[in-house]
């Protein structure tokens, strides 16, 4: 993850004083890889100020080891741990080396529980301090995590969710793992394989079921997750030229190409438009900045 993104994510979050040093930094870790963050933002926040105000562990580093967990820790019974073991491990030598301490109150030396304590670390903007520990645990959590494959390159890892013509695949109703596929995964698994023959009894308490076979057709090619991104070729609009296209021309994305804008898209009216504007736009900001303006947003507003 490109340190100016860590920065600016992190005071967005931690610097307004929206949320707190530990729900900040595994917030971002976790955005980091598509991970969904609200519950763990939730479980992080009993670490937050020093493992709430009793002079423990500092807040940064504790979101960080919740990040590193994230991807590194165990999902199923019997799972091997020690490789999650050693990435903390690695995390915490490499904050204690840079700070001398991974202990909240021998960092700032302020105890959160003492109203002088606090009226102090307003005045002295000892928030200033936290943050930069913050982002030094964020950008740490995450070189570890990619030097040891747990994590693609940021620019790789935004290839695979924005398409060249600047609309956001991982965003898709077909894109494997996106936001839709995991929601409707969830919601065929909530309903179990026998909601068939209830729906047909409700049918009479409310005609809506009569519509559920066709739901249930729906509901289960959403919840397939069938396209992994345009650029692997599993695109729904099949008619699209622009993935061959900037293959050919050894570009990422159409704004990079010499012949860029061109009629080689394949695209009809607006769609053609829109493949123009976004590219337009994405050269202006850059790819990066492109996607993080996306990617929090309905792919179908």
């Amino acid at each position: 993850m490109a340190n100016d993104f860590v920065k600016d994510r992190l005071l967005e979050l931690f610097g307004d004083n929206k949320f707190l040093c530990a729900e900040s930094v595994v917030q971002v870790i976790a955005e980091a890889g598509g991970r969904e963050s609200r519950d763990v933002v939730r479980a992080a926040t009993g670490f937050c100020s020093g493992m709430s105000r009793t002079r423990g562990q500092c807040g940064a580093v504790s979101g960080a080891v919740m990040g590193i967990g994230l991807y590194a820790g165990r999902g199923e019974a019997g799972e091997d741990h020690e490789a999650c073991y050693a990435l903390v491990q690695e995390l915490l030598d490499r904050f204690d080396d840079r700070f001398g301490s991974i202990n909240c109150f021998e960092l700032i030396q302020c105890d959160f529980t003492d109203t002088d304590d606090k009226a102090r670390y307003r005045r002295d903007n000892l928030r200033r301090d936290c943050y930069r520990m913050a982002v030094f645990a964020a950008e740490t959590a995450l070189s570890i995590l990619r030097e040891h494959g747990y994590l693609p390159d940021e620019a790789d890892w935004i290839k695979s969710r924005l398409a060249p013509c600047g609309l956001l695949c991982g965003q898709c109703a077909a894109f494997a793992d996106g936001p839709i596929h995991r929601a409707s995964r969830e919601l065929r698994d909530q309903l179990g394989p026998n909601f068939a023959a209830y729906a047909e009894r409700f049918e009479a308490m409310n005609p809506v079921f009569a519509g559920y076979p066709a739901f249930a057709e729906l509901l289960g090619f959403l919840a397939k997750g069938s396209c992994t991104g345009c650029r692997e070729q599993g695109c729904l609009f099949q008619a699209c030229k622009v993935p061959g296209c900037a293959g050919t021309h050894g570009v990422d994305y159409c704004f990079e190409c010499e012949k860029f804008p061109c009629d080689e898209h394949g695209m009809p009216g607006r769609l053609g438009d829109v493949w123009r504007a976004n590219n337009e736009k994405m050269r202006g900001c850059g790819a990066a900045k492109w996607y993080r303006k996306l990617k929090d947003k309905p792919r179908y507003p």
